[in-house]
């Protein structure tokens, strides 16, 4: 195995891009150069990118996918509410989204999903869009959350 180095503000700003907590650098440089690449890893037949992958039966549904339903909970509970009781009610919002292997117990005794959508939540307190100045276990949304939600909402 090769290694390289990186700048502690390089490793930071690949760290902002894990998905899970059992998620290494590499498979995060590997889903980036995917994206780069147009979704194409390799050539090779037997590699498939990460496009493929999330195709495929056992693929995980995107942190992504989380922060609108988690946005509009919270807004539908004036603006906050106990992380448990936000990712309770996340689960019917996102029902048949949620893959097989969402629901893996991961070893921590967690299930798969809502262990991502606590690192979703930690994504969108970073980028300002949930308070980090809130009460230990309280979510809470910010001006900055309510305008990236008008913006990208379905309506």
């Amino acid at each position: 195995m090769l290694s390289i180095d990186l700048s502690a503000a390089t490793y930071k700003r690949l760290l902002q891009h894990i998905e899970s907590f059992e998620e290494t650098p590499e498979n995060v440089i590997q889903r980036l150069l995917d994206a780069v690449e147009g979704g194409v890893a390799n050539t090779s037949p037997e590699l498939k990118s990460t496009a493929e992958l999330l195709k495929e039966e056992g693929a995980l549904l995107p942190e992504s996918e989380y922060w609108i339903p988690i946005l509009e909970i919270l807004v539908t509970r004036k603006g906050a509410a106990r992380g448990r009781d936000v990712i309770d009610a996340l689960e019917a919002r996102l029902g048949k989204q949620l893959t097989a292997r969402d629901h893996d117990v991961l070893e921590m005794g967690e299930v798969r999903w809502r262990n991502r959508a606590r690192f979703a939540r930690l994504r969108m307190k970073e980028q300002g869009l949930i308070s980090d100045q809130s009460p230990r276990g309280i979510w809470e949304i910010t001006e900055k959350g309510r305008r990236f939600l008008d913006e990208r909402a379905p309506r």
